[in-house]
């Protein structure tokens, strides 16, 4: 796979105080408790119905301890954890500087950041580069070397990556419904939990208790998933929030995201655990008529 890479916002809280990280380790399903200094830790914060309110990165850093949220929702997240702030020592500021996430798709990003930054960069750790941004990698559906960079310095790096091919926001919407990731409001929002978009990876179902830990796990028990998130090849023109129907004619799920490429369109969507069935033959409807829609696995 050639080399690629997509810029796009970054918001950014710092979490100050000697309880910063056994706060956000009660707040969300991934296990904290063991995170030492320069490592960084992906995980889910949801609301106490286990619905998502963002999937967020954790930044240990010797600087303190940083959230990463999708690209607008730092208010969001802030309102949500403030809610649960009452003894703890802790604080959360959004950062008063801009920020955005260079993202760039390699088969070997610990290869790919010696190359670009002569910066040994292991799993599970954050770099700090040119004494103020982040570099670590991620391995969720597709490797990724992420650049989290201050605005001004955007151009540096543009500079640095000049032999490496920016996609645009239409390619990258594309590739990353192609590579089945949930992202911001269309996916990560609380109409769905984080089992229904494939985040069990960040959910420890062994720590102590986390806002919304009892519904999911209830739901993983008893393996009951309401609804599940599909890849879609749709034969047509379709847009986000059309509804999903089975061959019965049953209203089923609903479309999420759609990205469109030399005339081909491809989404994501969910559809209700109980219609979920690959064998069978699903459709949606809207002003371009009728649109028979195939459904894939997301490995």
């Amino acid at each position: 796979m050639p080399l690629r890479y997509f810029i796009k916002n970054a918001g950014l809280i710092n979490a100050a105080g000697t309880e910063a990280i056994d706060f956000l380790n009660r707040m969300s399903t991934n296990d904290l408790r063991k995170f030492g200094a320069d490592e960084f830790r992906k995980t889910v914060l949801t609301t106490d119905k286990g619905r998502i309110v963002d999937l967020v990165n954790v930044l240990n850093t010797k600087e303190g301890v940083i959230i990463l949220t999708s690209g607008d929702f730092q208010d969001k997240v802030i309102s949500h954890l403030e809610k649960y702030i009452i003894m703890d020592d802790v604080s959360l500021k959004k950062s008063d500087r801009n920020y955005v996430m260079i993202s760039i798709f390699t088969e070997d990003p610990v290869k790919t950041g010696k190359d670009l930054f002569e910066t040994e960069i292991n799993k599970g750790r954050v770099c700090l580069i040119n004494n103020e941004d982040f570099l670590f990698t991620d391995e969720f559906r597709v490797m990724t070397l992420n650049i989290v960079c201050r605005s001004e310095n955007l151009l540096k790096y543009k500079s640095i990556l000049k032999d490496i091919k920016e996609i645009d926001s239409d390619e990258y919407d594309y590739f990353r419904i192609e590579s089945g990731i949930p992202e911001g409001k269309n996916e990560l929002n609380e109409n769905i939990n984080p089992v229904e978009c494939g985040l069990e990876r960040y959910i420890s179902f062994k720590k102590g208790c986390y806002i919304g830990q009892e519904v999911i796990a209830r739901l993983d028990s008893q393996s009951k998933i309401p609804k599940q998130m599909v890849k879609l090849t749709p034969e047509g023109q379709v847009f986000c929030e059309d509804k999903i129907y089975d061959d019965q004619n049953s209203e089923c799920g609903f479309i999420s995201s759609v990205a469109e490429m030399n005339n081909k369109f491809l989404s994501l969507g969910f559809i209700r655990s109980t219609n979920l069935d690959f064998e069978r033959h699903y459709s949606t409807e809207n002003k371009n008529g009728k649109i028979k829609l195939n459904i894939l696995k997301i490995n």
